[in-house]
């Protein structure tokens, strides 16, 4: 197996980050994870772990999120391989869902940008 390019190897880390947060957002609004849709199929998941062990085998997955005094399940859209802070590329709404969206926006923009002397990722000043 090849080493990953330190420039990949960075935004994966980024992109982590990101879809880590949004999970332990959600969760802290009184999110439920339900599933991870990874084009082919719907993984039920349950855990962080579990979750980000579907995103991160495919390129473009979906995360279903369901708080107990909603009729609806939410989502987010995440595509993996662009910039890495921006890879939650659309979420359904909801007044309680768009906060936990906001606020997971606002930690992305953290590491917004590549530094063009470096070429790697990292958190904004």
């Amino acid at each position: 197996m090849r080493d990953i390019e330190p420039k990949i190897a960075a935004r994966l880390e980024v992109e982590r980050k990101v879809i880590a947060n949004l999970i332990q957002l959600a969760q802290a609004a009184g999110y439920e994870l339900r599933a991870v849709n990874d084009g082919e199929e719907r993984v039920r998941v349950s855990t962080e772990a579990e979750a980000l062990e579907v995103v991160f085998s495919v390129d473009e997955s979906l995360i279903t999120f369901k708080h107990p005094e909603e009729p609806k399940a939410h989502c987010a859209v995440i595509v993996l391989g662009n910039d890495g802070w921006d890879c939650v590329a659309d979420a359904s709404m909801g007044d309680r869902w768009d906060k936990v969206i906001e606020a997971n926006a606002v930690f992305a923009d953290t590491f917004c940008g590549v530094d063009d002397d470096t070429r790697s990722y990292g958190p904004r000043a």
